[in-house]
């Protein structure tokens, strides 16, 4: 018989917690378990489940998944468990502990009592926890109580009664709401089809033609987008697509906003997104020869900015044609994989080869020192010949040297591979947080309290906006290292003899040899160059001390390091092995 906490202590036990929301009170269940075994262990367990409120059948993964294991989700929990769960129901009535033992109850015992409870009891919670900055916990509460009451009630009341809660909050924010929670819930009635579309679409316009007047395309092509979709809604089809026009010329304008800025890798993509938006609305075709012409444009001003990669040119266009093709006409999930993983990473062992290779064939370069200058102009380090006896001098000269070839292969990669597969995947899907999230769920990398910036972050990035992906990765990811070091029983701190606390930096976590296991030699290697090498990016470092320039966060090497923290945070994801599992067997 399972030793599980009476009722009262557990009630005790969340009135203590300030945000009462599911990763907080398994922390707290978590401080009062005394053994792997016992009730508080378990009910830690349940309350670390991550919720996916857009996966109606599984909404329960995995917190926590490494090296072939993971944590525990619904379908392990036993018969002797669920029924300890199901007691505490009679006396335990906060809304987050009722949503999730109702929720799993009704997962595993499909009894509509407790489903219509889970139903009532997100709502609640999601009124406690809704802010409009910090929105993401109340609109998956709602989220999930919309789509649960739809599956025991389809035609009944409970999903109305949701859906006109949700309607009601965005008529009360009235599009004053600065990030998301308006636009999710609009989505979210769109989709079921609720509410007084004509009064809905009205908000949604506002809020569209403010951010494209603030610049804010993006946040403008969104809520164009879910206005154009109540318009429909409400039989006024000719209006919608007035909208869906006035979407598609933001795109022009994003791409002269980059223009302008001088950030023609973005602006480029841009033209041809305006391209294909424009060629989908009829009544804009006759437009398309012009923005042909500026993509043309922009392609001729990028390519003059494309440093020379030999003595000779290098004719890249068959590989952006295989690049756009192995990510085109696929589903969302199997086109994000097989983008992350286009091209390997740098191996140092080969660079290091065809380095020693190249000065040998061709020394005169590799003979005099080099000075190394950061992306502010300021001198960083200095590259020393590469011909003398001093062994220190040498290594130092000759990761100078391996940089320099790394630069050029980031480069070849940036061009014919990563951004090519990005305005092909950006030109096939609209890509969102949800998006983005679903295929990152259960990464090892993120921790959960994290997960909403660091998504946020990867989708500016699917956004080409990279100075905001960029300012939110660079301090998260050095956290979700320490994350994932702390998950395989280490801890990334030092404690001095007045017991206080340091946690690790960026270089010991990246020296640490669990890193390299996890990870593999190649991408330490990439993260260290990218990241902290002085005589390489050093992006890191120069983000840091404030000496990156806006332009610093722009272009190739920005994109790929946002590339490769894309990468490293869906390898560790149940979804890639499933990916990996299908290419092995269709590969069979």
């Amino acid at each position: 018989m399972i030793d599980f906490p009476k009722a009262n202590r557990i009630s005790s036990e969340i009135a203590s917690v300030e945000n009462k929301i599911d990763h907080d009170l398994a922390r707290a269940f978590g401080n009062q378990s005394e053994s792997k075994t016992d009730g508080w262990n378990l009910l830690q367990q349940v309350f670390n489940f991550h919720l996916v409120p857009s996966n109606a059948v599984e909404p329960f993964h995995a917190n926590v998944v490494a090296e072939g294991k993971r944590s525990m989700i619904p379908t392990d929990l036993l018969d002797e468990q669920l029924d300890a769960l199901a007691e505490t129901l009679a006396e335990v009535s906060d809304p987050e502990y009722v949503a999730r033992v109702c929720d799993v109850l009704w997962l595993r015992r499909k009894k509509p009592d407790a489903a219509r409870m889970a139903v009532d009891a997100y709502v609640a919670s999601g009124k406690r926890t809704e802010h409009p900055e910090n929105w993401v916990t109340a609109m998956e509460r709602y989220e999930r109580a919309v789509r649960l009451a739809r599956q025991i009630e389809p035609n009944g009341n409970l999903p109305k009664d949701v859906l006109a809660h949700l309607e009601s909050r965005v008529i009360h924010y009235d599009g004053n709401d600065k990030l998301f929670f308006s636009f999710k819930a609009l989505s979210l009635l769109a989709e079921f089809r609720f509410g007084n579309h004509v009064d809905l679409a009205a908000i949604a316009g506002r809020v569209a033609e403010r951010s494209r007047k603030d610049g804010d395309f993006r946040r403008a092509r969104s809520y164009f987008d879910v206005q154009a979709k109540h318009l429909k809604l409400a039989k006024m089809p000719d209006t919608a697509e007035a909208v869906r026009i006035e979407a598609a010329r933001t795109l022009v304008e994003e791409a002269e906003s980059r223009e302008a800025k001088g950030d023609f890798l973005a602006a480029h993509a841009f033209w041809g997104d305006a391209v294909a938006a424009f060629r989908a609305r009829p009544a804009l075709r006759g437009e398309i020869e012009e923005l042909k012409h500026r993509y043309s444009n922009a392609g001729e001003k990028l390519r003059g900015e494309m440093k020379e990669i030999s003595s000779g040119e290098i004719d890249i266009s068959e590989f952006v044609a295989e690049s756009r093709a192995i990510v085109s006409d696929l589903p969302w999930e199997d086109a994000f994989f097989e983008f992350i993983s286009l091209v390997p990473p740098i191996d140092p062992a080969e660079l290091r080869e065809t380095t020693e290779e190249e000065t040998r064939r061709h020394p005169i370069h590799a003979t005099i020192a080099a000075s190394i200058y950061d992306a502010s102009g300021r001198k960083v380090a200095v590259r020393p010949s590469i011909f003398t006896d001093d062994e220190d001098q040498y290594k130092k000269a000759m990761r100078g040297l391996m940089e320099q070839g790394a630069n050029l292969r980031r480069h070849l990669a940036v061009h014919a591979h990563i951004a090519p597969a990005l305005r092909q995947l950006i030109q096939d899907h609209e890509i969102d947080d949800d998006m983005v999230s679903n295929v990152l769920t259960d990464s090892a990398l993120i921790p959960e309290d994290r997960r909403v910036w660091i998504v946020q972050a990867f989708t500016a990035g699917f956004n080409w906006d990279l100075p905001t992906a960029l300012h939110f990765l660079i301090p998260q990811f050095e956290n979700a290292l320490r994350h994932l070091i702390e998950q395989n029983g280490i801890s990334p701190v030092n404690i001095d003899g007045d017991g206080v606390e340091e946690v690790w930096g960026i270089d010991r976590l990246l020296n640490h040899p669990l890193v390299a296991e996890i990870f593999g030699r190649a991408f330490v290697f990439e993260l260290q160059s990218l990241l902290v090498e002085r005589m390489g990016p050093n992006l890191r470092n120069l983000f840091a001390h404030g000496a990156l320039s806006p332009d610093g966060f722009r272009g190739e090497t920005a994109l790929y390091l946002w590339w490769v923290m894309l990468r490293l945070t869906a390898s560790l994801t149940p979804g890639m092995e499933a990916f990996l599992e299908r290419k092995r067997a269709a590969n069979a």
